[in-house]
């Protein structure tokens, strides 16, 4: 026999002891629901979309807005020392102080209020409401991301452990046959050359066996990856891919019209971008404002002809300020803001144009894998027959080994066909039920 490649070994080593590791906990299957339950627990992306929503939570309050008033206080304590000489117009002699101290304290509270600025702040108020709504979306869109990302991941697995099932099954038909051809060969009934053929063929099925556990392998580790799990857990899913065969068109196209995440992000831009517009236009009225503080004053100066001061007292008013003129940047900045406006509708229709197009492409893929799903189950009831009635045959010695081995062929090609089809129409299924806003289903 061949070597076997040390690396290839070394792989299914690992495997296996992945497979007998924990044994309790590889008795249970998880399902697809439990891993995305796991995911939305535990993946990083998800949780920095909420993070990032809970900041637009934050914000969005009337003070971040500019309904509420502005408060402050101030003081400033200041002493000085100073050497001073002075000369009078009513005495001819110099008055001279050395080291003498002074100090003077001031104090003030402060309150401003703007209760007028040509509606800007409810303009403010409601940009900050919309901020707040795309964060939500934005945690909406990336759990569906990680969603059809773990569906992915989680049917890749199931396609190749059922794979690699059917090439097990294979390997060690071709290992009897191996032994058939041996002792024929032994006793004379059948030619050396029968006998090598059977040998490079077994030995060919156990190098895509191995090849095949290390396929399965990676793909546990990358679900196991976005499940922000340990990747060396012995992730056990399922058996079997269940496909969702009453999916219509009409139904799809209103729920992406209506749920889209996208689409709903977009038309969020879209008022931002009109908000801003309201802004701009709100500089060019008045702002008026209300203000008011109590103010303290005292101070001690040695130096003046007033020793000792003191004070306290109280200013309130309001004010009213208007932009005559600013260069003409109001109009210009006008002028961008509806472009702005303009070009966020752009965006809506080429978005939309696209969604509804990946719409129809997916649900063509979805109707052609399903018909190609019912084929290839028949195509594989077949070639299983074929295979079990040429092994039957190989047995009683009317079948060659090349015979034998193109039916081995035509099994797992019909295998490999059967199981891409269903991947296929299963990752459609899911790519379907994201673009139309209802992949959350599979949390129920």
């Amino acid at each position: 026999m061949k070597k076997i490649n040390n690396y290839k070994i070394f792989i299914v080593l690992i495997f296996t002891v992945l497979i007998n590791l924990q044994p309790l906990k590889a008795q249970e299957i998880y399902s697809f629901q439990k891993c995305l339950q796991i995911a939305i627990e535990n993946n990083y992306s998800i949780k920095i979309a909420k993070n990032s929503e809970e900041i637009a939570l934050n914000n969005k309050t009337l003070g971040n807005a500019g309904f509420l008033p502005y408060m402050y206080t101030s003081a400033n304590q200041n002493y000085s020392i100073t050497d001073s000489r002075q000369v009078l117009a009513t005495s001819p002699d110099p008055i001279e102080k050395d080291n003498a101290k002074s100090n003077a304290l001031t104090a003030s509270v402060n309150l401003s209020w703007t209760i007028f600025d040509g509606f800007n702040m409810f303009v403010q108020y409601d940009k900050l409401n919309e901020l707040l709504e795309i964060g939500q979306m934005n945690t909406r869109l990336n759990i569906e991301n990680m969603i059809a990302q773990v569906g992915v991941e989680y049917y890749t697995v199931i396609q190749q452990k059922k794979r690699l099932e059917t090439i097990r099954y294979i390997k060690n038909l071709s290992k009897e046959r191996m032994k058939v051809a041996e002792e024929r060969y032994r006793i004379g009934q059948e030619s050396k050359l029968e006998f090598q053929q059977a040998v490079v063929d077994f030995n060919s099925d156990s190098s895509q066996y191995l090849k095949q556990s290390e396929n399965l392998l990676g793909s546990i580790f990358r679900l196991n990856k976005l499940l922000a799990i340990d990747i060396a857990n012995n992730t056990i899913v399922s058996d079997s891919i269940t496909i969702n065969q009453s999916l219509l068109f009409d139904d799809l196209h209103k729920a992406t019209e209506e749920n889209n995440t996208n689409l709903l992000i977009a038309i969020k831009n879209q008022n931002i971008s009109e908000l801003n517009l309201k802004s701009i236009k709100a500089s060019r009225y008045p702002t008026i404002s209300l203000y008011g503080s109590a103010n303290l004053a005292q101070s001690e100066s040695p130096m003046s002809t007033t020793l000792e001061s003191n004070s306290f007292g109280w200013n309130y008013g309001a004010s009213l300020s208007f932009t005559i003129f600013d260069g003409f940047n109001i109009n210009r900045q006008q002028k961008n803001a509806k472009i702005d406006v303009l070009n966020a509708e752009l965006e809506f229709n080429q978005l939309e144009q696209d969604v509804f197009t990946s719409l129809s492409i997916l649900y063509n893929t979805y109707q052609n894998s399903l018909k190609l799903v019912e084929l290839e189950m028949a195509n594989l009831q077949i070639a299983r027959n074929n295979f079990e009635i040429s092994m039957e045959r190989y047995r009683l010695g009317t079948f060659s080994g090349l015979q034998m081995r193109d039916v081995q062929r035509a099994y797992l090609d019909a295998e490999d066909r059967l199981l891409a089809a269903q991947y296929q129409a299963k990752i459609a299924e899911i790519s379907l039920k994201r673009l139309s806003g209802k992949i959350s289903e599979y949390l129920q």
